[in-house]
């Protein structure tokens, strides 16, 4: 008997809360890398300009600094905070973040084209031929394709122990590669090679460092969220 007048019913003992892997808020988070995006377009406009300044090919550059700078981020803006959506998804988070990554890129894409046209004409300022016809479609899907891989991959890196920053990096990095090798290859092939060397070189920049940059922009709102947390 005096063991049952110590003993605790069943409903007074308190129970272990299950352990559920914390995700950021998702409107935190989407506003984290947000100004991270932008931050990137930026940057990514400054080294051109350093490298067009170097080339001696810069011309009148506060004009095309700002027409190329609303083009570069309101693509960035688009594409990362599109990844970013899915970055807060408990399961199937890869297949989000690739979903989201197809989608928001071919839209980035239209829209940074349009916004680079409409800065371009307010500003009275010509812009460089591109390629006509079916290319702008090609390309727009060559872009989904690349950044659902991008988004799929960061995804699955990020729920790994090295999942790190250099991880992060090299999977931009190997991506930005094998698609921006493609995307320049046909707009070379569609404009017939007609491209100047300031366009080119700036085309392969964005081509190649923007998957990097995106990839970082992910994981550094990621840490932050951890830290805040």
């Amino acid at each position: 008997m005096d063991d049952d007048t110590r003993s605790i019913p069943p409903s007074d003992v308190p129970l272990a809360a299950p352990h559920v892997a914390a995700s950021p808020p998702l409107w935190s988070q989407v506003l984290r890398v947000a100004w991270l995006s932008i931050g990137l377009g930026l940057l990514l406009e400054i080294v051109l300009l350093v490298l067009a300044a170097y080339l001696d090919a810069a011309g009148d550059t506060p004009k095309p600094f700002v027409s190329d700078l609303a083009q570069k981020v309101s693509w960035g803006f688009i594409v990362c905070v599109g990844i970013a959506f899915g970055s807060t998804a408990g399961k199937a988070r890869e297949a989000t973040m690739g979903v989201l990554g197809l989608i928001s890129a071919p839209a980035g894409f239209a829209v940074a084209r349009a916004v680079h046209k409409a800065v371009s004409q307010a500003l009275n300022l010509a812009t460089a031929p591109g390629a006509g016809g079916m290319a702008p479609l090609v390309i727009g899907g060559l872009k989904g394709l690349e950044y659902a891989v991008l988004g799929a991959a960061i995804g699955w890196v990020g729920k790994k122990v090295w999942g790190g920053l250099g991880a992060h990096a090299a999977t931009g990095a190997l991506i930005g590669v094998v698609f921006g090798s493609a995307i320049l290859g046909y707009s070379e092939w569609s404009t017939l090679n007609q491209t100047p060397l300031v366009l080119r070189l700036s085309r392969g920049v964005n081509e190649f460092l923007f998957p990097v940059g995106c990839s970082l922009v992910l994981y550094a709102s990621g840490a932050m969220a951890k830290r805040l947390g």
